[in-house]
């Protein structure tokens, strides 16, 4: 054997360690989202959006949005089924209950119309994770 792998494998502890490793490595690489989710597919091709570009998209819709100052989106897609966590940094004039029933819709409404989504559209959750002072004004 090479003096690496004599190093790696000289105790049971070491064994351990670098088994643990790899092991964990290939759950990580199992368990990975993919890059990009199909939106349509037919015989002549297949319409893909990237997560990033989906994740852009739906940041943008939010920060649309009097109040909000920034977001930050993160999509799941589990089963045919579309979870979003989105994290917002509000203004202090900020109406919560109806930034979150007007965000729920839009979300709803970009899944369904703009990309023609047509799988169950899971629960999207809208976390303040801060306040940003209001901008001054004259």
């Amino acid at each position: 054997m090479s003096p690496l792998a004599d190093y790696l494998f000289s105790s049971q502890i070491q064994l351990i360690v670098v088994g643990g490793g790899l092991a964990l490595l290939l759950v990580l690489l199992f368990f990975r989202q993919p890059r990009s989710l199909p939106l349509a597919s037919n015989e002549s091709g297949e319409l893909l959006i990237s997560r990033r570009a989906l994740h852009r998209m739906v940041e943008a819709c939010c920060e649309q949005v009097k109040g909000v100052a920034s977001a930050s989106a993160s999509i799941r897609s589990q089963k045919d089924r579309f979870t979003t966590r989105l994290r917002l940094k509000v203004r202090p004039e900020a109406k919560l209950d109806a930034i979150q029933g007007y965000l729920t819709q839009e979300i709803t409404d970009i899944y369904r119309g703009n990309l023609g989504l047509s799988s169950e559209i899971g629960p999207i959750e809208i976390i303040i994770v801060g306040v940003i002072p209001a901008e001054p004004g004259f």
